[in-house]
């Protein structure tokens, strides 16, 4: 695509967007709601909640009675004492059979199992909650930090659109100064080497705004709009004393407390395991009536109020196998809480590193943008009194715009490193979504 025509899309797109009647500015704060109410990943982490919260569900009912129920009908023949008693040809008989019975169970000590299966329950329900909260948390950071990209591309191209117009403007002047004869072929050949720099630029950012619009499209289920709002500040709610944010941030987030439940539950699972070498004790009610004739048995009923106890042994010693074998699985899911804890904290000091890189390059990119101004207001004054040539200001110009455009990469980079360190201690979402402007600084 040729400056020109690129520019001539550029003021006619921006021509459309100025002269709409309304215009909707997306903020950042809607774009991550958006992904928290649309994203993949939120729904499987929410229905695994609810899964292990009706686990859970399952576990308690354990404490309760078990009642069953059992009816038989039909046709039976038997050959027994009282039929060969009552029977004067061959000792046996045919009748009809019907059968009711009712039974309640009551667990009345198992070891504690029970217990413990519902703590091991209870602890991997709410692992589940904190790993829908982390789950949230990367989802925000992934929208803010595809907001801010778009953003960071779409200001980029601007500033490039703007200096290819001026290099335009450059070069046409050179090409009449060739045509004077006072300028020769060189220096057109030079201009117009800043031209396809700058096109090899735009080709660069314009394939990256196509790598961020799906990027973004992917976490928030929606293409980014034409008129997106600048990101508020999240500077106010970062803590500059890394040891404090790391200390106050490991006891809250999300992640790591998921992985301590994870562990608490193996804990459960192992007591659970090792109870089951202890007897069961169970009470049980029951009632059974029968119906048969007479010469077969007759009726009959039998209810009974006992105390079953049930203890049973592997000689091959496998619930000492089992045992040990949920203490390891224990041993296991402590050493990955722990591991995760490290790298944790080795995240939040990174990405403390990455933000303190990118505000320090930000103010030096501020402050070499002061010094091509004053540059290039130099050259000019210079150009004016016939000191150097058209060239040279085309150049101390395109040296500016490079500053420029360093410039606001590196403010676009501060947002998203800014980004990455609330959500590296687990705040970002909280910040983003109390927000009363999600669009403004």
């Amino acid at each position: 695509m040729s400056v020109c025509l690129r520019l001539f899309l550029l003021a006619v797109a921006g021509g459309f967007f100025s002269c709409s009647t309304y215009v909707y500015a997306q903020d950042v704060k809607s774009a991550v709601r958006s992904a928290l109410e649309s994203h993949p990943t939120i729904d499987g982490a929410q229905a695994s909640l609810s899964a292990a919260e009706h686990g859970k569900d399952a576990e308690i009912s354990n404490y309760y009675p078990e009642i069953s129920l059992g009816l038989t009908g039909g046709r039976v023949y038997q050959d027994n004492a009282t039929s060969r008693g009552l029977s004067v040809t061959r000792g046996a008989a045919y009748s009809g059979y019907g059968e009711a019975n009712v039974k309640m169970r009551q667990m009345m000590f198992d070891g504690k199992e029970t217990v413990n299966r519902v703590g091991s329950a209870d602890a991997r329900m709410k692992s589940r909650e904190f790993m829908l909260m982390d789950m949230e948390e990367k989802v925000t950071l992934r929208a803010v930090q595809g907001y801010v990209e778009v953003l960071r591309i779409r200001a980029a191209m601007d500033i490039l659109s703007r200096q290819s117009e001026s290099i335009n403007d450059y070069e046409t002047r050179i090409t009449d100064m060739v045509v004077q004869g006072v300028a020769d072929e060189a220096e057109l050949q030079q201009a117009r080497d800043v031209s396809m720099v700058i096109d090899s630029a735009w080709a660069d950012y314009e394939g990256q705004l196509h790598s961020a619009q799906a990027a973004y499209a992917e976490v928030t289920g929606e293409m980014p709009d034409k008129d997106m709002s600048e990101p508020f500040s999240l500077s106010s709610f970062i803590d500059e004393n890394i040891q404090v944010a790391v200390s106050s941030s490991l006891a809250s987030i999300p992640s790591l407390r998921a992985a301590q439940m994870d562990s608490k539950a193996a804990r459960h699972d192992m007591k659970a395991v090792h109870g089951q070498m202890y007897p069961d004790v169970d009470g049980e009610l029951s009632y059974l009536k029968t119906d048969k004739d007479d010469i077969v048995g007759g009726e009959s009923k039998d209810a009974r109020a006992v105390v079953r106890l049930n203890w049973s042994f592997s000689t091959g010693g496998g619930g000492f196998s089992a045992t040990r074998q949920k203490k390891y699985e224990f041993i296991e899911a402590a050493a990955k809480r722990d591991a995760l804890r490290r790298e944790i904290e080795r995240d939040i000091y990174q990405a403390y590193a990455n933000y303190r890189t990118f505000k320090r390059k930000q103010n030096l990119a501020t402050d070499r943008v002061a010094l091509n101004e004053k540059l290039f207001a130099a050259y000019e004054t210079q150009f004016e009194g016939a000191r150097i040539n058209l060239l040279g200001l085309m150049r101390a110009e395109s040296q500016l715009y490079r500053a420029l455009l360093d410039e606001s990469d590196n403010k676009y980079y501060l947002m998203s490193s800014q980004a990455g360190v609330l959500a590296s201690v687990g705040t970002l979402k909280q910040v983003i979504l109390n927000s009363e402007n999600g669009g403004v600084h």
